[in-house]
Order: structure tokens, then sequence, then C-alpha cells
């Protein structure tokens, strides 16, 4: 085929993978919220105004209006640009990559829900089960329509990373979700599945350690406020005569923020280090009033004998979107790092 009709195809497929994004920030940002992604019309989310033909030009539009509604002039997140702009160049890698094979066809599937699922986990800090659930079926079909990696190596990789994710899943250094989009990539992938573990890993680990130098000043303001009140509601209970850690004992009060809500996990109290049950009630309510800036965190809250010592709180991190591309680049040129890795190990 002439260079020049393989341009011309590359071209489209990048023009049709920003149409795709386009579509996709409607996915990413209407399900969660159990809006239809069909019968309702776009529109602006600052003024409400219906969205011409013209405003809705993918990448160019943002680009032309600067990053404002043509109608109210608030600003436009250049999220929807950057989606657009990812699923674009997705589409015309996986051309450049695969030409007209079947493999083409299962990157235009999976690319988008590696997006989708990216930005809503940014957002909400949680996978959708409908996009693990299509990377597995996608996986599945690779069984009978790429032949050439064996059913068993399939497998193998799906238990391996099983037994992995449960660990990391256990002592909390990833969700739920996460262990579930691996699975199904794992049946997609194969062995390659280990090459997008990798990356996303350390990805995942360099966006960590930044996040974390970022996040020290705040954490420590609002794990001070939460000791803060703790330690009110806990000399209510002294004062009360019930509801505090007995002398000689010790246990830690778990709590979350989700969504910008507080809670705690009152399973975890060990209550026979207790006198009488603490008023669980009061310590929720407390918190909900006064921690309202935070929108996604853990803490624990240490007592000992009477005295609240201290407060450890610490900010989430979405691991989805480092996974996704990890995913995506163990589609691409899976084959090409395990064979140059191969190479260096003499095999």
């Amino acid at each position: 085929m002439p260079v020049a009709v393989h341009i011309i195809y590359a071209v489209f497929a990048f023009i049709l993978g920003s149409i795709i994004g386009s579509f996709l920030n409607v996915v990413i940002l209407r399900t969660p919220l159990k809006q239809s992604i069909v019968t309702e019309p776009s529109h602006c989310f600052s003024c409400g105004h219906r969205l011409a033909w013209y405003d809705m030009f993918p990448i160019f539009s943002w680009l032309f209006l600067r990053g404002k509604c043509r109608y109210c002039k608030s600003n436009i997140s250049p999220r929807y640009m950057i989606v657009e702009s990812v699923t674009a160049v997705s589409y015309c890698l996986a051309y450049l990559v695969f030409g007209f094979e079947w493999e083409l066809a299962f990157s235009a599937v999976l690319f988008a829900v590696l997006v989708v699922l990216s930005g809503i986990d940014i957002d909400h800090f949680e996978i959708p089960y409908w996009c693990s659930i299509v990377t597995a079926v996608l996986g599945i079909a690779a069984f009978f329509i790429f032949p050439a990696t064996p059913w068993y190596e399939r497998l193998i990789a799906l238990g391996v990373i099983a037994v992995l994710f449960v660990i990391l899943v256990l002592v909390g250094g990833m969700g739920g979700g996460d262990l579930q989009l691996m699975l199904g990539a794992s049946l997609l992938l194969g062995y390659k599945v280990f090459i997008a573990l990798f990356i996303g890993i350390v990805l995942g680990a360099v966006y960590g350690i930044i996040k974390k130098v970022h996040d020290k000043k705040a954490e420590k303001a609002v794990s001070e406020k939460i000791k803060e009140l703790a330690m009110d509601w806990y000399q209510n209970q002294l004062d009360r005569d019930v509801g505090y850690v007995l002398n000689g004992h010790e246990d830690i009060i778990v709590g979350s923020i989700s969504e910008g809500d507080p809670d705690i996990e009152w399973e975890f109290l060990e209550e026979k280090v207790w006198k009488g049950l603490p008023d669980k009630a009061a310590l929720s309510q407390t918190l909900r009033d006064n921690i309202t800036e935070e929108r996604e965190g853990g803490f624990k809250i240490f007592i000992k004998d009477d005295l609240v010592e201290k407060v450890k709180y610490s900010r989430r991190m979405v691991f989805g979107p480092f996974l996704a591309i990890g995913i995506s680049a163990a589609w691409l040129v899976g084959e090409f790092i395990m064979t140059w890795y191969m190479s260096l190990l003499g095999i």
C-alpha cells in the first residue's frame, strides 16, 4: 500500500478517535451520576445553554474558544480536549501498529474502555465493573481470535495476577477495581500483562512520591484538625465515664473520607478494651460538620488509656490511569518489549 494511503488512513483513525473521545467525555461525566448518555443533549454545565454543532468539534472547539463557554464565558476544563486527544492518538497508533487486522478492532474497544475508566477513577476513585467486564470479554474472545498466544499462557497469567493483586489489595496498596481490571487484562494480554503491571507500578510509584511530597503539608493540617476534634469528643466520653479505652490498653479508630463525606469504620473497633461503647454517632457527625474540604482519604485515630495520642491522615491516590497506560503499552508494543528483554538475557 502506498505511503500516502497509509497517511490518509492514519489521519482518518485520528479523526475517528477524536470523535469517539468526545463521546467518551459524556460517558465519563454522566454514567457515575446515572444520567443518560443518549437522550440528554450536550450543554454547558455552568449556564445550561444547549451547545450547537459548531461548539462540539473535537479538540479544535476547545482551542478556538480558548477554553471558555461561547455563551457565559465560564472556563471549560482542558480535560475535554485531553480525553479527545488521547483517544485520537491511541486510535492512530493502533492503526500504525496493526493495520487492518483484528487487533485494530480490539484496540478501538479496549482504548475507549481504558480512557473511560481512567476518567471515572480520577473523578470518583473507582473503576466501574462494566469496564473490567468488557476487558475480560475481549480477553475471552482473544482465546479464539488470537490462538498464537496459548490458552494456558492466559490462564497462568490470570492466576499469577490474582495472587499478586489479592496481596496488594489486602495490604491496602490497591483497590478491588484495580484487581478486576488486571484480571481481565491478563486474559487479553497473556504474559504481556506483567509488562503492563510493571509500567503501571513504576508510573504509579513516581506519581505517588510526587503527590506525597505535594500533599504533606495539607495532610498534616487535616491530621491536626481531626486530632483536635477527636480529643474534644474523647474528653466528653471520659467525663461521662463511659465509652473510653481502659487503663493499660489502646485501640485505633479507623475512618475514611469518600466524596467529601467523613465516616468511621466502627467494625474495626476492639470493643473488649473499651469501657462501654463510645458515642459513635457523635464522632461521625462532628467530623462531617468540620472536615468539609477534603475529597478522598483515610485516617487512623490512635487512643491509649485516657489520651488521643496521634492521628494519621493520608489522601487517596488513583491507580487505574497508570494501569491503563501499562495495558495500552503492553497491547501495542508488548511483543517488541518481550523480544528485546529476552535478547538482553540471551534467550
